[in-house]
């Protein structure tokens, strides 16, 4: 069925928050113990591997117009290799999508709601992003156009009013054990960045005139600057001290003081940061949906959304035990799983179009309302 349009910009501020909006949560702390003062470095690191992510994304939309991943995978590399490829790719979306549930679940009951159960906070969070995405992608879209300002605004804010409170010394000294704890504070912001191929889902449904590589490099270069800031701000607050805060972001607003007026900012910071997480979930539950409706050709996707959003809370439910079990999750198989599906499989998925196209196969055929990918 059709599922609406989403314009260029809608799309970049989408995957931003898509991708952004659970990283300012627990990125610093991660990163800091492995690269500790230099932590700061690592988002660089991890941002070639978002535009490596966009690159393939946008060159398989080149041959590919008017398919996702799922249905190019099927179509390159048959129907039953490609069957069970979107079968290891439907687990991957259902399970992050539960471990993002369940993450946030953690930072509400966490911080506010102690003695609320953490399902209760799941099924919440779950029954209003599937309400969202039963309208189809636009409305995600011109939601994630409406908080991105919001959110960008708070990136900002927050480290302004924290100045009095840092010491720029802290950053000192520079590499003082090389690069192999930068490499290895990296694995992490390179898994999030990873996400970015996930656009190959949306991208069929992408309208307007603007240029694809101008506004999907937008969000990376956002999500680059937004980590390098954040991470910096908890280094000048916390010192050495970053790692042991699991939400440092949030824990460093709490010193937020001036003059008995400005107070109490993290209240702020975590609506953003709820709304920021109901466009990120919707987004994975709405690629899960859509995936699996194209993966076993049923043609109207709705009827999917609310049994999969069960699903999707029993995996938050079970995935993990606690917040530190997801972090060992994110820097361990959690990371080599990330990297197969969303980089080797695109790379072999691009290898064969480049191919088929090479030899005659395929024919190129671009879709006649989108300019080039290029």
């Amino acid at each position: 069925m059709e599922q609406g349009r989403i314009t260029w910009p809608q799309l970049g501020m989408l995957m931003y928050l898509m991708v952004g909006a659970t990283s300012v949560l627990i990125v610093p702390s991660v990163t800091a113990k492995y690269a500790h003062q230099d932590l700061w470095m690592t988002p660089f690191i991890g941002s070639v591997v978002g535009f490596v992510a966009i690159y393939m994304a946008l060159r398989l939309y080149r041959y590919y117009p008017n398919q996702s991943i799922i249905q190019y995978g099927e179509h390159l590399l048959g129907k039953w290799i490609g069957g069970a490829a979107n079968l290891v790719w439907l687990f991957f979306l259902w399970q992050n999508t539960g471990v993002i549930l369940r993450e946030y679940g953690e930072f509400i009951v966490g911080s506010v709601l102690l003695r609320t159960p953490q399902s209760v906070v799941s099924i919440c969070l779950i029954f209003v992003c599937a309400l969202a995405i039963r309208g189809g992608i636009e409305v995600l879209g011109k939601f994630a156009l409406l908080i991105t300002p919001l959110f960008l605004g708070f990136v900002i804010f927050i480290p302004l009013l924290l100045t009095p409170e840092m010491d720029v010394l802290q950053i000192t000294p520079v590499l003082e054990n090389g690069w192999k704890p930068v490499l290895k504070g990296s694995i992490l912001p390179m898994e999030w960045f990873m996400e970015y191929v996930l656009v190959s889902f949306m991208l069929p449904y992408a309208t307007g005139q603007q240029s694809p590589w101008r506004w999907l490099s937008l969000p990376i270069i956002l999500m680059l600057g937004t980590m390098v800031l954040l991470n910096l701000t908890c280094l000048f607050v916390f010192g050495d001290l970053t790692s042991m805060y699991t939400f440092s972001v949030f824990n460093a607003a709490k010193y937020i003081s001036l003059g008995n007026i400005i107070e109490h900012i993290e209240a702020i910071v975590m609506v953003l940061w709820i709304m920021g997480g109901f466009v990120q979930i919707s987004s994975w539950y709405y690629i899960l949906v859509i995936g699996t409706a194209q993966s076993f050709h049923i043609r109207d996707y709705r009827p999917l959304v609310f049994p999969i959003g069960i699903l999707i809370v029993a995996m938050s439910l079970w995935i993990v035990n606690d917040l530190s079990e997801m972090t060992k999750l994110f820097a361990t198989s959690g990371a080599v799983f990330a990297a197969v599906v969303q980089i080797c499989y695109p790379a072999l998925l691009l290898l064969i179009a480049w191919w088929k196209h090479k030899t005659g196969e395929t024919k190129y055929r671009e879709r006649p309302d989108s300019p080039s990918a290029t």
